[in-house]
């Protein structure tokens, strides 16, 4: 899958918006791949070369369809010609709060019922969230901040503070050109995250 770049720190995403069908063509797309998502051996070696052992820890109590997402998107990022280790180490553990909690997983049907509030009713996710691990609307809280707590869980793991901060940013659009190297490699998350 081809990755667009931000050739000038002055440029703006350069991604044309999508229609609704095909937004939904991708969802659907993205749901059976999610099904059987398969990672081997190598792929699991060579996160080592990104991550501290307690990042290489923390990624592997994530379940395989986030191990798997999180591969393809430090994949389109090396494919790309980013090398930055921070930017590479972020797209690892960027959704680790969404499964690498024991107890607290953001489960696919719970995947599932976010896309479809959000289509019906914008807003509806952030009604339902509870904050209450105990609560069966906890997985919906869980979706609305697992930037933040995951980039605290990969802070605890020995991360570098550039790469909680893209972690703790990674879902917050830039609505204006990058103006630091953070800005930029944050674009380039968002877009690898976007694109996978």
């Amino acid at each position: 899958m081809a990755l667009s770049t931000f050739s000038r720190a002055s440029e703006v995403d350069p991604r044309p918006s999508t229609s609704a069908w095909q937004r939904i063509r991708y969802r659907v797309q993205q749901f059976g791949a999610s099904l059987w998502p398969r990672v081997a051996p190598q792929e699991i070696d060579r996160v080592a070369l990104w991550l501290p052992p307690e990042g290489v820890a923390l990624f592997l109590r994530m379940i395989k369809r986030d191990q798997r997402h999180s591969l393809d998107v430090q994949q389109s990022l090396l494919i790309a010609g980013h090398d930055q280790p921070d930017l590479l180490a972020a797209a690892l553990l960027h959704d680790a709060a969404k499964t690498a909690q024991p107890g607290h997983r953001l489960k696919l049907s719970h995947r599932v019922a976010v896309v479809l509030m959000q289509a019906i009713k914008p807003g509806w996710v952030e009604q339902v969230a509870r904050a209450t691990p105990d609560d069966w609307r906890y997985p919906f809280y869980l979706h609305l901040h697992h930037p933040e707590m995951g980039a605290r869980l990969a802070q605890e793991a020995g991360c570098s503070q550039l790469t909680a901060g893209l972690i703790r940013r990674h879902q917050v659009k830039l609505s204006a050109p990058p103006v630091d190297e953070e800005d930029q490699l944050l674009a380039w998350l968002q877009i690898a995250d976007d694109a996978n």
